[in-house]
């Protein structure tokens, strides 16, 4: 069993294409169902 998840490349530059657009990183984080700190990093 995983520790823990992985993400695929799309998915990651799918987020920070959006976070970049103007998205803020509470709503992504709900949408995406993954921490603040995650999308920050």
């Amino acid at each position: 069993m995983a520790r823990y998840r992985t993400y695929s490349i799309e998915f990651k530059r799918q987020v920070a294409q959006e976070y970049l657009s103007g998205e803020t990183l509470h709503g992504l984080a709900k949408r995406h169902d993954v921490t603040r700190n995650l999308i920050r990093v």
